[in-house]
């Protein structure tokens, strides 16, 4: 069949929606004529040309899965222009800029493939002439919006700036003539009629300023005048005008002139973006709907499509199906009910083998279509009066075309074949046109409901029978494709959902039974139990199919907490390095005010030495629980501080902790060992090895009274003995009872001259300053 002719169309359009598919399809195209190829592509026998309009899909359809896009703004039909410049027509401003906008849109996507690996659409981009030249010579000249530029010419730029000065001028003479005539004018204003200025007057002065009279108001009181003294100025910027609008005429003949130069150029990138937007315009629309480029092959007549989606039907309705045929099989035979899907599936099924063989991407998963030389369908009531044919009659004389026509490499769909006459003549001759379509070597796609027909498919090894599925639950048909069993047409169960007379059903059923012969009767239990069969099947890969789901389920949130919980262990070492190298980092600035402190002052070598104590984690040991009592050393919880127990009333103690006092509640405290806090010793750097230096101060902060009096008592020994005239005891204020015991015993010590509370800088109340004899 030759495909150009415009019947082959339009039966594809009746058969098998194709026009409403192609539309759907333009609907992604850019430009007008990109919108025209897609509607009217047809299938092709050039299996090259096939394969390279696929590949030229296959590449857009990957643009836009990696969100590559394609800008075709600009592009537009410029071959109307064309014709008029190769035809010496002069093309007007809008169609010139329209040419240059055209080839800016050529050198964008020649650029933005060129960065692609879109190899075919590529070269098609490479091929493109930008005509550089051409869009520089109307740029010069034409503006964005289509007019001439001002500047154009040297002529025209001189032209408007005379013009400018003569509209100035004329303004000029204007108000001076409003001013001077103001009590003979109706309005103290000037307005222009047919492009020169004129002035509203009374009737009875229309004559008296001179000039031309332009015309009257409705009322007739008042006249438009171009008095004399404007006729002058006028006329010049009329000429000017004049010669402004012949240059403009110029400059556009010479634009259009350079256009008709570059006119095989332009055709040539015309055809280009036409090609490039129709294959973006498919792999948008594939993207879009979830489809896929088909693979065609000549191996044999072996077709499938998998999760097949008809692209008429609304995405969240459809129902996908997979539709295939082995090598062997040269016939599908589709039974089941009325309104089941049978007409869809051999619509999807016709419809995805054209489109393949016009070079257009089909809406499932996975497609591999054999190559076919020519196409028949006969589907749909194609009953016609004008022709006198009857149903069956139209449908006969298509078949008789299909049978003499069709070769081995020919595509045949069939709506219930043998339809429109006696049941039992129609089975037998569609079981004959069967026969002889699949010794041609055809592949076969059809629709039946007649019994024989079916057990034709079952027996026959080159027949693969299939069904769409009824609910008889729910009396609704589920649209689902079932390979491999036939279905009936339950027929009766639809009448009854339409609400017919039981009674009637129940005849019917009746006189049913009587006529049905046994081997229709067995062929009903075959396909029932195969249903059955099926349907354990289905419920046993579901079963399946869910622990598989639950198995994938289990493993992946095992991973996911093996993963969290490696993610939590990394944060807590993080965190755990993180303190370490703050402890590290205040250990060593301790360090380094110790070493500094040296020589200084002993209560801040003793603070400093007490702060890095309390930093060793080793120092504070927890021990055992047991009840608290005042005296005991004791840690405290969640806090970096220990200290002595000075009072204890039920679940709240008085903590002495470096010379402060604080109420924490029992529960957050721990006993623990007494650290000892060895004084520092400063070095000798004298000769002397029997007498040392002694300290001028101690700090007995934390220590119990007798143990504080003990080594006060030492303290001043030493002091004595080194001859000392001034000590200072560092005791802190705490409950004052170590201070108290210290000032008691210094009263009563023969050494002491006298004491007294530290200065501001000396410790204050924590610290008495001790005079000796």
């Amino acid at each position: 069949m030759e495909y150009k002719d415009s019947s082959f169309y339009n039966e594809l359009s009746q058969a098998i929606d194709y026009d409403k598919v192609l539309k759907q399809i333009a609907s992604f195209a850019s430009f007008s004529c990109s919108k025209q190829a897609i509607q009217e592509a047809l299938p092709l026998k050039n299996l090259i040309e096939i394969q390279r309009l696929l590949k030229l899909s296959k590449e857009a359809m990957e643009l836009e899965r990696q969100g590559s896009l394609l800008n075709f703004a600009g592009v537009s039909d410029i071959s109307l222009s064309l014709q008029k410049a190769t035809k010496q027509m002069t093309l007007n401003g809008q169609e010139l800029y329209a040419i240059v906008l055209f080839l800016h849109a050529c050198r964008n996507v020649a650029q933005t493939l060129d960065k692609t690996e879109a190899q075919s659409m590529k070269e098609i981009a490479q091929s493109m002439d930008f005509c550089g030249s051409l869009v520089r010579f109307i740029e010069e000249k034409i503006d964005l919006s289509g007019n001439v530029k001002d500047n154009a010419s040297p002529f025209l730029k001189q032209a408007h700036k005379e013009l400018l000065q003569a509209r100035s001028s004329l303004n000029q003479r204007a108000k001076i003539f409003l001013k001077k005539h103001n009590s003979q004018l109706m309005e103290n204003m000037t307005t222009t009629i047919q492009g020169r200025l004129c002035v509203l007057v009374r009737a009875q002065d229309k004559h008296a300023f001179g000039g031309m009279v332009h015309g009257q108001s409705q009322s007739c009181l008042a006249y438009y005048i171009e008095p004399s003294a404007f006729v002058e100025a006028n006329n010049a910027i009329q000429s000017l005008l004049s010669d402004i609008e012949s240059e403009k005429q110029r400059i556009v003949k010479e634009c259009t002139k350079q256009v008709a130069k570059n006119t095989t150029a332009l055709l040539s990138n015309l055809d280009s973006m036409t090609q490039l937007d129709v294959a973006y315009a498919k792999g948008c629309w594939a993207y879009k709907k979830d489809g896929c480029i088909p693979l065609l092959q000549t191996k044999n007549h072996a077709f499938s499509f998998e999760h097949a989606c008809h692209p008429l039907i609304d995405a969240k309705k459809v129902v996908a199906n997979t539709y295939r045929c082995s090598a062997k099989q040269a016939c599908l035979m589709i039974s089941g009910p009325n309104m089941g899907g049978k007409s869809v599936t051999l619509k999807t099924i016709g419809l995805f083998m054209v489109l393949a063989h016009a070079g257009f991407p089909v809406l499932c998963h996975s497609a591999h279509v054999p190559y076919y030389d020519s196409f028949y369908f006969d589907i749909g009531d194609q009953q016609s009066i004008e022709n006198n044919l009857s149903t069956f009659s139209s449908h006969i004389s298509k078949i008789a075309r299909i049978t003499s026509l069709s070769t081995s490499n020919s595509f045949i769909l069939v709506d219930e074949l043998g339809n429109g006459t006696d049941p039992s003549e129609g089975e037998s001759l569609a079981i004959a046109i069967l026969e002889a379509l699949i010794q041609k070597g055809c592949t076969i796609v059809t629709s039946t409901h007649f019994n024989q027909v079916k057990s034709f498919g079952k027996t026959h090894p080159n027949v693969l029978v299939s069904s769409v599925e009824f609910d008889r639950e729910t009396l609704k048909p589920t649209y689902r494709y079932i390979e491999g069993v036939s279905g009936s047409s339950y027929a009766f169960y639809i009448a009854a959902q339409y609400h017919l007379n039981p009674a009637i059903l129940e005849k019917a059923e009746a006189i049913k039974a009587q006529n049905t012969k046994d081997v229709d009767l067995q062929l009903e239990k075959l396909e029932k139990m195969q249903n059955e069969v099926r349907q354990e099947k289905e419920k046993f890969n579901q079963l399946i199919a869910n622990a598989h789901d639950l198995q994938r389920q289990a493993e992946a949130d095992r991973e996911k907490m093996d993963k969290k919980k490696a993610k939590l262990e990394e944060e807590y070492r993080e965190q755990l390095q993180v303190m370490l190298d703050e402890k590290q980092a205040e250990a060593k600035a301790i360090i380094r005010s110790l070493r500094q402190e040296k020589s200084g002052p002993v209560h801040k070598q003793t603070e400093l030495l007490h702060s890095l104590n309390t930093m060793n984690p080793s120092a504070p040991v927890s021990q055992k629980a047991e009840p608290l009592k005042v005296g005991d050393y004791v840690q405290i919880k969640d806090v970096n501080s220990h200290g002595e127990i000075v009072e204890l009333r039920k679940k709240e103690a008085t903590i002495l902790s470096n010379g402060m006092k604080m109420k924490i509640k029992t529960n957050r405290l721990t006993k623990i060992k007494r650290p000892n806090v060895p004084l520092p010793t400063i070095k000798q750097h004298t000769a002397d090895k029997v007498f040392k230096k002694v300290p001028t101060e101690i700090n007995v902060i934390g220590m119990r009274v007798e143990e504080g009096l003990d080594a006060v008592d030492h303290f001043l020994d030493q002091a004595v003995a080194h001859r000392l005239k001034q000590v200072r005891i560092i005791h802190g204020m705490g409950t004052g009872k170590l201070r108290s015991a210290i000032w008691q015993y210094l009263d009563k010590h023969p050494n002491v001259k006298s004491k007294m509370s530290g200065g501001p800088s000396d410790g204050g109340l924590g610290a008495t300053i001790v005079l000796l004899k």
